[in-house]
């Protein structure tokens, strides 16, 4: 499959590009020169031009992620990194930020030498992760040993102000999503199902309900709508973008809201219950994984979800495997009326903060840790990360890469997008993200991210703000608390263990709690970011 218009020969580029990627979320305007990466010119003896790939000296750096579990399995591409950076990583497996085991490495004292992690959600901030000796501040070191990091800052200042704080600080290499990898899911449906009922695809929320209804009593699913809770209403728009509303903190004309708070999230609530009571919402979702809502979609006890991009290809992956007839295919998010466009769905900024390198304040190898991130930024890295290895994923043909059938047609029937997890960083990984057009056996999966587009979402993001070290404690006491109280409250009115006027109560309890300055908080870093 030939990758088109990626590039018209790697000898014209010199460096990462974004190509034609718009970055700027909701409200963010372009960064004036001053607030520009400044370097002091460093340390003589790193002059770029002195060093070249691979490095040097037999260095093993130990490596986190963000991803709760235990040593990952070595992949071919770490064996392709290291032959071509000379720097050896050591998976130590990872941790969430938000987990308690985080807090427990930070106590022991044993960081490895680079930390993948969301650092915006550091308590205190990216600052006070710097200020308390755990992670290194970036901004001088970038012109010693990073200067593929640099020049693709000083060329791209948007992307130079996503990614320092308000002080001026670079924390950590950033994950950057090309604009297409920005959207990556959305509602899905048996379009089998709607066919053979003679409905179209729902676009309303009434839409839905008939939907949904039909496959309850004519298709006989025992849980015509089966999703995880994490796309009730915070990780996308789910449902509740027909209302107006979705979870957490976002913008409406330049202030800084919590959708939680908003009438409209009661009104969706009242929704969700009613269909709950009806049968139409899975009885377990408040407990079901990714693996069992893929078991209750493959074996016809559920019609719809809500998921990412690859679902698709995997649905109608299995289903052929299997002789069905099955056809899964994306849906829009559902709007409040016909004709109207719903004001949320799935979009991150892109620069979300999440799958940010730091490098540990007691590394005793600053410099190949710098080099290490610094080469996913330079061509060859991006290539790499983008396409995989050369010869096994993908050739060069006319200058353009062609994946090879190892990737399109896959002899033990692997689909091209875990092929890829083995063979590249194509995705979650520090780096500028481009766009890697993976061969695909259903129409369906490319279509998706079109269909999930259409929504409002762009005018509503906050971008990647930081409050300042007070600000971000305060922030963290108040909302630690008002979380727990919201999704506790979000799950008994849909079980239906309370009634949807209680939710009145639990708004009041966080204004008592202290959401108003929560948004006071918010609303000045916005402001603070507006400026950089």
């Amino acid at each position: 499959m030939l990758i088109k218009s990626w590039r018209k020969g790697r000898a014209r580029h010199s460096a990462v590009f974004v190509l034609g990627i718009v970055l700027l979320a909701g409200g963010c305007g372009g960064s004036n020169n001053e607030s520009a990466l400044k370097i002091p010119p460093g340390n003589p003896s790193a002059d770029p031009a002195d060093f070249s790939y691979p490095m040097t000296g037999d260095i093993t750096l130990t490596f986190m992620n963000e991803q709760l579990g235990g040593t990952p399995e070595r992949l071919p591409i770490e064996d392709e990194y290291e032959a071509r950076t000379g720097i050896r990583i050591g998976q130590l497996g990872g941790t969430p930020m938000t987990d308690q085991k985080f807090s427990l490495l930070l106590a022991s004292g044993e960081l490895p030498d680079i930390f993948l992690n969301t650092w915006l959600q550091f308590p205190g901030g990216p600052d006070k992760a710097v200020e308390q000796g755990y992670i290194l501040k970036l901004n001088d070191l970038i012109g010693q040993y990073a200067p593929n990091l640099k020049r693709t800052l000083a060329e791209h200042p948007e992307i130079d102000k996503m990614i320092k704080t308000d002080a001026g600080t670079y924390y950590a290499f950033p994950f950057i999503r090309s604009e297409n990898g920005r959207v990556y899911g959305g509602p899905i449906i048996r379009q089998d199902w709607l066919d053979e009922l003679g409905l179209g695809i729902p676009e309303t929320i009434g839409e839905w309900h008939t939907v949904l209804t039909a496959f309850k009593e004519r298709k006989q699913a025992a849980a015509p709508l089966t999703l995880r809770t994490l796309f009730l209403g915070e990780r996308t728009g789910g449902f509740a973008g027909a209302f107006g509303v979705m979870g957490n903190f976002y913008v409406n004309d330049g202030k800084v809201v919590y959708g939680y708070l908003e009438p409209g999230y009661k009104e969706y609530l009242k929704t969700m219950a009613q269909w709950y009571k009806e049968g139409l919402i899975d009885k377990d979702f408040a407990s079901v994984d990714a693996a069992t809502v893929d078991k209750k979609m493959a074996s016809g006890e559920s019609g719809a979800t809500i998921g990412w991009q690859f679902y698709i290809e995997s649905y109608n992956s299995a289903a052929q495997a299997a002789g069905k007839q099955a056809d899964f295919a994306a849906a829009p998010y559902p709007a409040a009326a016909k004709g109207t466009t719903p004001e949320f769905g799935q979009l991150d900024n892109a620069y979300a903060g999440t799958y940010s390198a730091a490098i540990s304040a007691n590394t005793k190898h600053v410099e190949a840790a710098m080099r290490w991130l610094d080469y996913a930024f330079t061509e060859e890295g991006s290539m790499l990360n983008t396409f995989g290895i050369e010869g096994t994923t993908y050739t060069l043909v006319d200058g353009e890469p062609v994946y090879t059938d190892f990737v399109a047609n896959n002899p033990d029937g692997i689909s091209s997008d875990k092929v890829m997890l083995k063979y590249s960083h194509s995705t979650n990984f520090p780096m500028i993200q481009q766009d890697n057009h993976l061969p695909v056996k259903f129409a369906q999966t490319t279509a998706a991210l079109d269909i999930w587009k259409n929504t409002n979402h762009e005018r509503h993001l906050l971008p990647p703000v930081t409050p300042t070290g007070e600000e971000s404690d305060e922030l963290g006491s108040i909302m630690n608390d008002i979380n727990t109280l919201v999704k506790e409250a979000e799950l008994k009115i849909i079980l239906g263990t309370e009634p949807v006027d209680n939710y009145d109560k639990y708004v009041q309890q966080m204004r008592d709690m202290g959401i108003e300055r929560a948004l006071d908080i918010q609303q000045a870093a916005y402001e603070r970011y507006l400026k950089r």
